[in-house]
């Protein structure tokens, strides 16, 4: 089973090497988030998730549940956008049966908590082309570095 895997070396856009399992649309969905998550493009993050989608997140202190792309979005903005110096630092997507999973880590400066890094490891169902469920385990916000 190969992967596809992020090179957080390289600045810009998400290069990869393109060895496919599993279904192409549920891939390509997969890098799309990625994309999106990259660019903090909210749109782009709703526009993965199927009309009925479920988002499940397990985070160190509770675990968040949202229905439908705008609900999501919100949650990913929740992450995402208060962020200073944001920035994607390692993705990669790889097939685990069925299932597809997504992991992303990331850097970014709160105004109040200084540099924080976060990991979220999430594994989708995919129908379609766009995801129908999302199941994520996030290692919360961490104390680090500028990078």
């Amino acid at each position: 089973m190969a992967g596809l895997r992020a090179d957080s070396k390289r600045a810009g856009a998400l290069r990869y090497a393109r060895v496919v399992h599993g279904d192409p649309l549920a891939t390509a969905v997969a890098w799309r988030l990625l994309e999106a998550i990259r660019e903090r493009d909210l749109a782009g993050v709703r526009g993965c998730f199927a009309p009925a989608a479920r988002l499940r997140v397990l985070t160190p202190r509770a675990l968040r549940e949202e229905e439908g792309p705008e609900a999501i979005g919100e949650r990913f903005a929740a992450w995402l956008t208060p962020l200073e110096g944001y920035r994607l630092l390692s993705a990669d997507v790889e097939w685990v049966a069925d299932r597809i999973r997504v992991r992303y880590r990331f850097l970014g400066h709160d105004p109040e908590k200084g540099w924080q890094e976060n990991e979220h490891t999430g594994y989708a169902a995919v129908a379609d082309g766009l995801i129908e469920a999302l199941n994520v385990s996030c290692a919360g916000f961490r104390p680090s570095e500028d990078r």
